[in-house]
Formats: C-alpha cells, sequence, structure tokens
C-alpha cells in the first residue's frame, strides 16, 4: 500500500465524513438556509483546498484532539472518533506504574510507538510525560504502566528552538530551517551510542532519515521542511535527573 500523504489522505477522510453528517442533518429546504449552505460548502471547499498541505491537516488533527480523564489499562487503547482518545495531538502522562509504551500505526510505516516512560519522579529518571500524535485506527499496548491521560495540545502553540522527548511538527512546534544540535544534558563518552535518536518523517515523500547526538557525535546539522515530523527519543543516562527536563537545542545555521 502507498503510505505517501497518508497524514493529508486520513484528517481530509475524517473532514469528509462530517461533512457528510452535517449535510444529512440538515434537512431542512428554505431559501434562506440553502443559501447559507451554498457559504458553507464554498468555505469548505476553499478549506478543503487548504487541508492538502500536511501542515493544514496536521493543525486539523490538533483541533479535534480532547482531554481524557485518567485511564486505567486493563487492555489496548484503540485510537478512533467513537472511542475513549479521538484522533490529535496530545501529552502523554504517566500517572501509574513504569515500563514501555508499544503499538502499531493504522496505516502509516513510520512514526513508531516505541517510548519508555514513568510517573513523575521514578526511579530511572524516564519521562512521565511524551508528546505522541495519534491517528484514527492507532494502537497504543502498555507494560508495567498501569495508568495514563491524554492531555490534548492546542492548535495554537508557539514554535521553539527546545524540543523533549516526543513527536513535533516542523512549521507548527519548531521552524523550517537547518540547525545544529546541542543539548542541556551531560552525555557520557563512555556510552558513545546513547543520547539523542532523531528520525525525521516526511509525509509528501513517504520517507523516513534519521540521526543520532551523542557525547561522541556532536557535532550534526539537520534541515528541517515544513510538514514533517521529528520524533525524539532520548536514553537517560545520569538517573537522578528527570527526562521530562532533557532538551535538544536547534540553534539556527
Amino acid at each position: 500500500m502507498n503510505k505517501t500523504n497518508f497524514i493529508k489522505k486520513s484528517i481530509i477522510l475524517i473532514g469528509l465524513l462530517i461533512l457528510f453528517v452535517i449535510t444529512a442533518c440538515g434537512s431542512e429546504s428554505e431559501e434562506s438556509e440553502n443559501t447559507v449552505h451554498k457559504v458553507d460548502n464554498e468555505e469548505k471547499e476553499e478549506k478543503s483546498e487548504d487541508e492538502n498541505d500536511v501542515l493544514a491537516a496536521l493543525n486539523e488533527l490538533a483541533r479535534n484532539s480532547t482531554d481524557t480523564e485518567e485511564i486505567y489499562i486493563t487492555d489496548e487503547i484503540i485510537v478512533g472518533q467513537e472511542e475513549e482518545v479521538k484522533p490529535g495531538i496530545y501529552d502523554l502522562e504517566i500517572t501509574g506504574g513504569s515500563g514501555n509504551i508499544f503499538g502499531e500505526r493504522s496505516d502509516i510505516m513510520f512514526l513508531d510507538i516505541n517510548w519508555i516512560g514513568g510517573t513523575e519522579g521514578n526511579d530511572m529518571g524516564d519521562p512521565s510525560k511524551i508528546r505522541i500524535i495519534l491517528f484514527e485506527e492507532d494502537r497504543l499496548e502498555f507494560s508495567d504502566i498501569s495508568k495514563v491521560k491524554f492531555n490534548a495540545v492546542p492548535e495554537e502553540v508557539d514554535p521553539s528552538n527546545e524540543l523533549g522527548i516526543g513527536e513535533f511538527i516542523v512549521g507548527r512546534d519548531i521552524m523550517p530551517g537547518d540547525y545544529k544540535l546541542s543539548t542541556n544534558v551531560e552525555m557520557d563518552p563512555e556510552f558513545e551510542n546513547l543520547g539523542w535518536n532523531i528520525s525525521i518523517y516526511n509525509d509528501e515523500k513517504g520517507k523516513q532519515r534519521d540521526q543520532m547526538f551523542t557525547a561522541t557525535n556532536d557535532d550534526v546539522l539537520v534541515s528541517l521542511k515544513e510538514g514533517e515530523i521529528i520524533s525524539l527519543f532520548y536514553d537517560n543516562i545520569d538517573y537522578e535527573s528527570s527526562a521530562d527536563e532533557a532538551k535538544l537545542i536547534f540553534t539556527e545555521k
């Protein structure tokens, strides 16, 4: 199956589904209402053209994000419009236990769901909050984690050049550009393969590129294009510090 432009297609499909329901429910036939519907449809057609852009589609996803109450983990979590966890962009907060977060994307082969986390102040210094983008029919599985919350990220956010652990959107969380990398945490050169793992997914091309930033590989440049998704993983070597405070710093070149 061709994975290219999956994000745009999936968001547009949801939009069309919502439009169909709205149209079916609006059955009045008065001329004034028909005029309103005509204007609305024209606006929706213009909006649909805008949503051909990946960034616009992801902003639409953020607009539909919905906070959850604390969820006890008794089985896998399925993401869906009719499920407790809706498609959207979230800060996944671990409120019970410490362990692994796995999962499967419904259709996209990249954007791996494979994280380690724990309650705030856990002994291993693992993050208690992870930014995550969830699409319709994605599935989440938890090992040794008993409770979580999904905190919706607003549609409007202030871009930053310091990002933590999770998935972030170029043009939204950080501006496009060429950046040299640094970090606010100390990385031990004895562990030359541990530090930051960076994956950059381009939906237009349906491709992913990877990079590492470690104590022995600290001269790294990344080029970020609008609409790309950056996945940031951090291996915490200093268990006395919290990975919640770890930031990968992007300095414009």
